[in-house]
């Protein structure tokens, strides 16, 4: 039950594009995610069991003019994680040659997200690219201020963890970057999470609550130099399995970084 979540959650990283259309852009980026969670067992009879790991993750982001918009395309690369890790080095592997597409709306907003290629893992990491791709657009000046609500869904049928998010956007300020200025951008998220799970003894709820912090920064052609994020959920999950509800806290913090 426990690692089902954290598979869940932990899956995501992205490279190694095709080679780039007239018209298009292709940008590369690492991935670090530490991962901690603590359930709380003991209506179960099995007492607390914390784990707590690290992945990292290779992408490339390739951007193509459209009508109304830019498609977007990620191809997964490699995912590794460190040797805490509970997930199976085959299950990173897996991941590797998955093709995602969406849209990203002048407006900033990535949408319309989907793998290509079913599987899985294609699945599992599908919820997580959209929160990797923040709101990026051309203009952004510091004082702008906007919001996004959003809706991810991770697995399908009765294996489905549903993320509703709101997140709150500020350009605070500016600084130099080889390229010219570039404009930081704060965020605070506030999130609302509810699904199910099968486990040996039966379906599990799974619902609860989330708040957290970001920062990165954009270039004045709205390009994504990369940021930082952290997030924190309180969980509960239940079923026939204990008879009161287990806690749960989750604890992930993220880094994006630009590469040559």
């Amino acid at each position: 039950m426990l690692l089902r979540i954290i598979g869940l959650t932990a899956l995501g990283a992205f490279s190694q594009a095709p080679p780039a259309d007239p018209g298009s852009s292709s940008s590369r980026y690492r991935v670090d995610q530490t991962l901690t969670q603590e359930i709380d067992a003991t209506a179960a009879g099995q007492g607390k069991q914390r784990i707590s790991f690290s992945t990292s993750s290779f992408l490339t982001v390739t951007l193509t003019d459209s009508t109304g918009g830019k498609v977007v395309r990620i191809v997964v690369d490699s995912i590794r994680g460190d040797t805490a890790s509970p997930i199976p080095a085959s299950v990173f592997d897996s991941a590797r040659g998955t093709v995602y597409q969406g849209f990203l709306r002048p407006s900033g907003k990535l949408s319309d997200l989907e793998p290509l290629t079913t599987t899985p893992a294609a699945t599992q990491i599908q919820g997580l690219l959209s929160d990797f791709f923040p709101w990026v657009r051309a203009g952004v000046k510091v004082g702008d201020q906007w919001a996004d609500t959003s809706a991810q869904a991770t697995g399908e049928g009765s294996d489905t963890v549903v993320v509703r998010r709101i997140v709150s956007y500020r350009a605070v300020g500016s600084e130099p970057r080889p390229t010219g200025t570039a404009v930081r951008v704060s965020s605070g998220y506030s999130s609302v999470v509810h699904g199910t799970q099968p486990t040996p003894n039966g379906p599990a709820l799974i619902e609860g609550s989330g708040t957290g912090t970001g920062s990165y920064l954009l270039s004045p052609d709205g390009h994504y130099l990369g940021g930082d994020w952290h997030l924190q959920s309180t969980l509960s999950i239940s079923g026939a399995f204990a008879d009161d509800p287990l806690p749960i806290t989750i604890d992930q913090v993220t880094k994006v970084t630009p590469l040559p």
